[in-house]
C-alpha cells in the first residue's frame, strides 16, 4: 500500500545536541534580524512622533508666550510656569520619544491645553526628585 513507515530518501534524524558554536552560528541570523527590526521601531517611533507634531502645528516648537519661556514669574499668577515638550527635553537632556513615553505612562504630570501639551516646572521638578539615586552606602552608616 502507500502507508509506508521507511522515510524516503532522507536519512534517520539525529537526537538535537548541537555544540554550543554551532547554536551561536544558527542562533546569529535571529539575533541581526531583531536587532534591525528594533532598529526599525526606534526610527518608526521618532518618524510618528514628528509627525503627530507636525499635525499640532509645530506649536510645541514656538512657544505662544516668549515670556513665560524665560522664567518671568510675576504678575498675578502665583509662580504658575508651563514647560513645552521642547523645553522639558532641554531641562532633561531627553529625546522627545523619551519624554512623551514618560508622559503618556503618567510618571511626568502634564496637562493639556488645547492641542498643546504643557508640564507644570514643579511637576518637572518632583519627577525628577522622585528618580533621586541614594546609594545605601554602609561606610556612611558607621559615621
Amino acid at each position: 500500500m502507500f502507508l509506508s513507515t521507511e522515510p524516503r530518501g532522507r536519512p534517520p534524524r539525529k537526537p538535537l545536541d548541537p555544540q554550543p558554536q554551532q547554536l551561536k552560528r544558527a542562533l546569529e541570523p535571529l539575533r541581526q534580524a531583531l536587532e534591525a527590526h528594533h532598529r526599525s521601531l526606534q526610527e518608526l517611533d521618532s518618524v510618528l512622533i514628528r509627525f503627530e507634531e507636525a499635525l499640532l502645528g509645530g506649536r510645541e516648537e514656538t512657544p505662544e508666550r516668549p515670556q513665560a519661556q524665560q522664567g518671568e514669574t510675576g504678575g498675578g499668577g502665583g509662580g504658575l510656569e508651563l514647560l513645552s515638550i521642547t523645553d522639558v527635553c532641554q531641562e532633561l537632556g531627553m529625546g522627545k520619544s523619551w519624554v512623551y513615553r514618560r508622559i503618556q505612562s503618567g510618571e511626568i504630570p502634564s496637562v493639556k491645553l488645547g492641542r498643546n501639551i504643557k508640564v507644570r516646572r514643579e511637576d518637572l521638578e518632583g519627577y525628577l526628585e522622585a528618580q533621586r539615586y541614594n546609594p545605601t552606602a554602609p561606610e556612611s552608616a558607621s559615621e
